[in-house]
């Protein structure tokens, strides 16, 4: 189907988002394409397929819902890009689930939705470019294999509950094992340098003094990405493993982030406090956990502070063995996790699905 016969509707705040996608996989055949930010004309417009666009705002507003109303039976197919997941994105999800919706979402929802659902891994794909693309000698300058003088890393991030319960559980047992940060307040100044908070990885970072939140953009090595993207190197060459906190800890949907990227990357052990079933959606896009090594029966347990406890105790086991005996162990899933995270086209796997359905191969 020639692309000068598709109308596509775009509201306002996602015209961008989306331009960017269709030039991605269209290139300059996206030209082409009909475009609406006006619900009436597109409602009105003769092409042989219609298609409605959106995508889900981070902070959630239902101005999209009051949007997709207006357009949803006039359009053949409705697409949904959901970059984050969050407890009221989910909900938005579950109400919504009508049979013209494709979803792509950068995680899972459990149970899935029953719409046809495909994977938007956008912070797997962005983490990736600057160490695949930018600069990649960045990687060298890791020794994941060596022993180091810490045992773990807990870079522990802004207060949430999951944290909080990290945090304690390090205090009380693991004193002095592994370096650990966190801001454990709801108010705070990046500006003072305090370590017991955050440590930044300062070797070729620029322009990073008005962040106020760790996804702000920075300069790093003359390149704009996500303060949170970068590897802490520093850090990463003092410490055997890394415990994830990742962003959420619900039971209902997974959503895995750079926070889990950046351990893959590094050729890191990692044990993780979020989503139930984290481990189980790692192993459905083709990783490699660590059972075997440590207990991950953690993943699947009910209560969230019972599961994170469970898995703060494989971090405490971890901590009484010779390092270099865990690493060797775990080579083979390290080496496998950053092979398929290193050369892996994840923008693929949104981008055929994407490009299938809006053509209506």
């Amino acid at each position: 189907m020639a692309p000068q016969q598709i109308g596509i509707y775009l509201g306002s705040a996602d015209e961008v988002f989306f331009k960017y996608h269709f030039y991605q996989v269209l290139g300059p055949a996206s030209e082409y394409l009909n475009f609406y930010s006006d619900a009436g004309s597109f409602a009105s417009s003769q092409h042989d397929r219609k298609v409605a666009c959106f995508q889900i705002p981070y902070p959630y507003t239902d101005a999209i819902e009051t949007q997709l109303k207006q357009v949803y039976d006039f359009s053949d197919v409705v697409f949904i890009i959901g970059s984050e997941l969050h407890p009221n994105t989910v909900d938005f999800i579950r109400r919504n689930d009508f049979p013209k919706i494709c979803w792509f979402l950068c995680g899972k929802l459990m149970p899935n939705v029953g719409g046809r659902t495909f994977p938007f891994l956008d912070w797997f794909t962005t983490s990736i470019h600057f160490y695949k693309n930018v600069r990649p000698i960045t990687l060298h300058e890791l020794d994941p294999y060596a022993v180091k003088p810490f045992m773990f890393d807990a870079l522990l991030g802004r207060k949430k509950t999951h944290r909080d319960q990290a945090y304690q559980f390090i205090n009380d047992n693991l004193p002095d094992s592994g370096i650990v940060t966190y801001i454990n307040d709801y108010n705070i100044n990046f500006k003072n340098n305090d370590q017991s908070k955050w440590q930044w990885q300062l070797t070729g970072l620029e322009q990073h003094e008005n962040v106020q939140w760790t996804v702000d953009f920075v300069t790093y090595y003359g390149h704009r990405l996500s303060l949170s993207q970068i590897i802490p190197v520093d850090i990463y060459n003092q410490t055997a493993y890394s415990l994830v906190c990742e962003t959420n800890y619900h039971n209902d949907y997974v959503f895995v982030t750079e926070k889990t990227v950046k351990p893959i990357l590094a050729r890191r052990l990692f044990i993780t406090l979020g989503n139930r079933y984290t481990l189980e959606y790692l192993r459905e896009l083709g990783f490699q956990t660590f059972d075997g090594i440590i207990d991950e029966s953690y993943d699947a347990i009910e209560d969230v502070t019972e599961r994170h406890q469970t898995a703060l105790a494989q971090l405490r086991w971890l901590c009484t063995q010779p390092q270099e005996q865990i690493l060797e162990r775990a080579r083979s899933a390290i080496e496998h996790n950053f092979n398929l995270m290193y050369r892996e086209n994840w923008y693929q796997k949104f981008s055929t699905p994407f490009t299938n359905r809006l053509l209506n191969r």
